[in-house]
Parts: C-alpha cells; structure tokens; sequence
C-alpha cells in the first residue's frame, strides 16, 4: 500500500466522520459552512493525491532510472578519465627529470674523463709552462692537489646524480604501468559508451 494511497484512505475517514447524518433535521449555516469545508478538503486532497502520484511516477519511472544508471555510468568514465590525465602528466613530469638527471650525470663523466686527462705528469707539466721561478716542482703538487680535490667534488656529485637516476628510473617505470593499466581499464569503458550513442551496424 502507498504513501499516497494511506494518506488518501486517512483523509476520507476523516470526511466522512466529519459529515452529518441524513434526516437529523434542517441544515444550518453552520451545516453549509461544514460542507464548503468538506468540499474544499476533498479537492485538496486530491490535488494531493495527482501530486503524489506524479513524484511517484517520475522517481520509479523506467527511463528515470535509465537516465541515472547512465549518468552514473558517464561520471565514472570522467572520474576514471581525469585519474588517467593525472597520470600521464606525472609520468611526463617524471621522464623530465629523468632526463636532466642523465644529461648532468653525463656532464659529470665528461669532467672526470677531462680531470684523468688534466692530472697526467706531462698535462701538469704543459700547464706550468710560463710560468716563471724556483719553486716549479712545488707549484705542479699544488696544481695535482687542486685538480684532485675538484675531481673528488665531481665524483661525489656524480655518484649522487647515478643513485638518483636509478630511483627515478623506477619511478618512471612504475608510472608508466600505472598509466598503461588506467588506458586498459577506461578504454573499454569509452568504447562501449560510445556504441551506446551510436551502436555499430
């Protein structure tokens, strides 16, 4: 039984109760007041009653809940399609960095390949040439002592940028499978939205 149809039954009681019995002498003004009152609640009622009737028609009607199952539907595409957005544009983020990464850790190398070559006796030598005075052989142990010390900075800054390329490899890595089981999982999804505003022939 529903709503509409209890209140309806509730309400009728009520009127009849409220109507006076026949042949319990002339009507009154109040009799006719009572009426006028009957009357106008009767018509309430229902209006009541088509109103009812038409939110229940409209809430369980079968193309209202086709609309929302496909509403719910187009959502979940759009909320799955901007996770996939988010996705790509971290992993681009991340190959980025990846790629400043293993161009400093090839700068890096370049300098060491170039500190082998500028330590080398005859290169220090080569570098002393113009330069005047008596304490050469003390002058080339400075130069020695300060190219190793510069090489000592790059090196350590080379081992950091290698570890921190090897960690951002993994990311990239996992990025891009995160980003290729969205594409699997929404593309589908798509698709099949898609046959539903144009079914295939």
């Amino acid at each position: 039984m529903t709503i509409a149809f209890r209140l309806s039954l509730l309400l009728s009681v009520l009127v009849l109760a409220m109507v006076p019995a026949k042949g319990q002498g002339q009507p009154t003004s109040a009799d006719d007041s009572l009426t006028n009152e009957i009357a106008a609640l009767r018509k309430s009622l229902q209006t009541l009653n088509n109103r009812l009737q038409t939110i229940s028609d409209e809430l369980f009607a079968p193309d209202k809940k086709r609309d929302d199952k496909a509403l719910d539907s187009v959502k979940k595409v759009t909320t799955n399609l901007d996770l996939l957005t988010r996705a790509e544009e971290r992993a681009e983020v991340l190959r980025k960095q990846l790629i400043e990464l293993i161009e400093k850790e090839t700068a890096y190398k370049t300098r060491m390949t170039q500190f082998e070559e500028d330590m080398r006796p005859e290169n220090i030598e080569r570098s002393m040439v113009g330069v005047g005075g008596t304490r050469t052989v003390e002058m080339r142990d400075t130069r020695r002592r300060v190219l190793e010390t510069e090489k000592k900075g790059i090196e350590n800054l080379l081992n950091v940028t290698v570890q921190s390329r090897i960690r951002l490899e993994e990311d990239v890595r996992q990025a891009d499978q995160l980003v290729s089981r969205l594409r699997q999982r929404l593309f589908p999804l798509i698709e099949k939205e898609i046959d539903k505003i144009n079914p295939p022939d």
